[in-house]
């Protein structure tokens, strides 16, 4: 499996963290700051170029630390996991986007729960 390194329209840079196990692990990262004053954070999977933790289970520790990195508030900040379209035959290797509710305990963001977006409604987010 391997996704284009490319930087793309919601990928600016590669995002390093530590994932379980504080293994070395990397995301590509797009911060948008919206007319709204709130902060949008996309975190894309990028599969092999990744040596650790995939984006889906370590979540919740992720958008924690870029929430803190933006210095936002839980109220102003926006996650959205995007997994790349592989060009494969199978349909769950197709490019997907979920946007991710938490609920908040202290100053962490916990319970992921994901909610499936398309690319427009993505690309409105980026917008407003």
């Amino acid at each position: 499996m391997e996704t284009n390194p490319d930087f793309d329209h919601y990928m600016d840079h590669y995002y390093e963290f530590l994932g379980q196990w504080d293994s070395p692990s990397r995301c590509g990262l797009k911060i948008v700051h919206r007319k709204d004053g709130k902060t949008l954070a996309i975190a894309t999977e990028i599969y092999r170029q990744n040596p650790g933790t995939p984006v889906t289970e370590w979540v919740a520790p992720l958008a924690t630390r870029i929430m803190q990195e933006q210095q936002c508030d839980p109220a102003g900040f926006m996650f959205i996991e995007h997994t790349p379209d592989l060009q494969s035959k199978l349909t769950f290797y197709g490019e997907t986007f979920d946007l991710v509710h938490f609920d908040t305990v202290g100053e962490k963001l916990v319970n992921p729960r994901w909610t499936r977006l398309t690319a427009q409604e993505v690309d409105r987010l980026m917008e407003e």
